[in-house]
């Protein structure tokens, strides 16, 4: 729990802001035995991959370095090993009213966007549209290495269930300068080390406002539609599903889904890709159904789901009335209290058009949750190959669904818990239980890749079925 040297020192010699806001001893004191107290009545799976010993001995330190005023980003930040303890990337800590990457700073911001791949940084571009050496290795920011800015970052950040480290790379590469900023401050101008071409370069930028970075975060264009399908040649189909939700414009999923695996059989398809990359989940039924359509057996999709006791608190906690309405169906289990109004707790049956051919899935540390959930069934069912990155989802569960917000009466922070474990059913050894989904291909995105529009990991899939329709002699001359 204790800041390392390193950490001490970055914090103190930047010159960020702090909220206005002083918060005394007592007030954090409070605001942390209702964060524990709440985590403890809602969270249904809060020892899974830490200890109660451990959680409490946290609770412990916490509460010890809380013992002068401070502002609300040093409480935040004091809290913040709590949330990632937990290894669940649904728990959301957020201060209220404020964007989740950017709660503390809108000015004077990191002004480079980064790739990440694991110790380095490589430089995009510039969020003001300057002209910089990209593909340049970052070798420091103001005169600290960037892989022990990357090895101080990394604990706290939690989108990610269990020990994943592909979400962790996701944020980072997402939301550097607001994770930088609230973790370190702002300055008005940045000292920035590259390698650029075997050379050494020292360059200064002046930061950028969170209005400059997302008005060239939304320059990147969008698909028309979540949802796509297309027949490519040598009898390959490419499923693109970039969320499992829609709005109300939007494709209708089952007749989507109906309408694309109509035409893999019309049109003898004997490979198909299936794009998950960058899909954060959604809706759990939606992945129960894309796995109807290519299960070769009748299957169980979730063995159990987890939920807590109703239990009354001595402070508010918001929850949605249908999850109240639909906990009147819970009952207790052989490990606990379960969830039982969901169907994914019965046996499923495959489509009678699901398809028997070859499937490869492709995954990023962006693919989560209901993803993830999909994912683990079609990797535990060895039913093709998966092509990508770890997900920052986990293999052997996924706390969701319904979720109980409380807001934190001094500091104003709000604390989102998800309510159920999604416990997967039928799992095998392929895979550790306290990771994302590991590829059968790793495949990494590099920085050279984004800036010439390159997709080695589509490239791959693609090779990979051209070589096997050669080696079984299938390809088309």
């Amino acid at each position: 729990m204790k800041k390392n040297l390193f950490l001490i020192c970055f914090l103190f010699g930047y010159v960020g802001h702090l909220f206005g806001q002083t918060l005394q001893p007592e007030q954090m004191k409070s605001d942390v035995e209702i964060f524990k107290k709440a985590l403890e009545a809602k969270h249904p799976e809060m020892y899974r991959y830490t200890s109660a010993e451990t959680f409490e001995e946290l609770f412990e330190q916490v509460k010890s370095s809380l013992e002068r005023e401070m502002s609300v980003r040093e409480f935040y930040l004091a809290m913040t090993p709590l949330i990632a303890a937990l290894h669940c990337g649904h728990t959301k800590w957020i201060v209220a009213g404020e964007d989740m990457y950017y709660p503390f700073f809108d000015a004077d911001l990191f002004p480079l966007q980064l790739h990440f791949e694991k110790e380095k940084a490589y430089v995009i571009g510039h969020f003001d549209g300057k002209e910089v050496p990209v593909s340049a290795e970052v070798i420091s920011i103001n005169g600290e290495k960037t892989g022990d800015i990357i090895k101080n970052l990394l604990p706290d950040l939690s989108f990610g269930d269990g020990f994943s480290q592909g979400g962790k790379y996701y944020q980072l590469n997402h939301a550097f300068p607001g994770i930088f900023s609230t973790h370190f401050g702002t300055k008005p101008t940045y000292d920035v080390e590259l390698l650029v071409d075997g050379k050494i370069r020292n360059l200064s930028f002046e930061g950028v406002s969170h209005n400059q970075i997302k008005a060239h975060q939304d320059k990147k264009p969008e698909p028309e539609n979540p949802f796509r399908f297309e027949i490519l040649e040598s009898n390959t189909a490419w499923l693109d599903i970039d969320r499992f939700y829609a709005y109300p414009n939007e494709p209708d999923f089952q007749k989507f889904l109906k309408a694309s695996f109509e035409e893999i059989q019309k049109n003898n398809i004997s490979d198909l890709v299936i794009d998950l990359r960058g899909n954060e989940g959604g809706n759990e039924s939606w992945g129960i159904e894309l796995y109807k359509y290519l299960a070769e057996s009748p299957f169980s999709y979730y063995e159990r789901i987890s939920v807590k006791k109703k239990e009354k608190l001595d402070f508010e906690a918001n929850t949605s009335f249908l999850f109240k309405l639909a906990s009147l169906f819970n009952k207790n289990g052989e490990n606990g209290r379960e969830f039982t109004f969901q169907k994914g707790l019965k046996m499923q049956k495959p489509y009678k058009n699901a398809f028997r051919g070859n499937v490869f899935l492709l995954l990023d540390g962006q693919s989560f949750s209901v993803t993830t959930e999909f994912a683990s069934r079609f990797k535990s069912q060895k039913r093709g190959a998966i092509i990508g990155t770890e997900t920052a989802g986990g293999y052997a569960m996924n706390t969701s669904g319904f979720f109980s917000i409380v807001n934190l009466p001094h500091s104003k922070i709000d604390l989102g818990i998800p309510l159920l474990g999604f416990h997967m059913a039928g799992l095998t050894e392929s895979n550790p239980k306290d990771r994302g989904i590991l590829p059968d291909y790793a495949i990494e995105t590099h920085a050279e890749n984004i800036q010439n529009g390159i997709d080695p990991v589509r490239d791959f899939s693609l090779e990979l079925i051209r070589k096997s329709k050669i080696k079984t002699g299938t390809a088309k001359p």
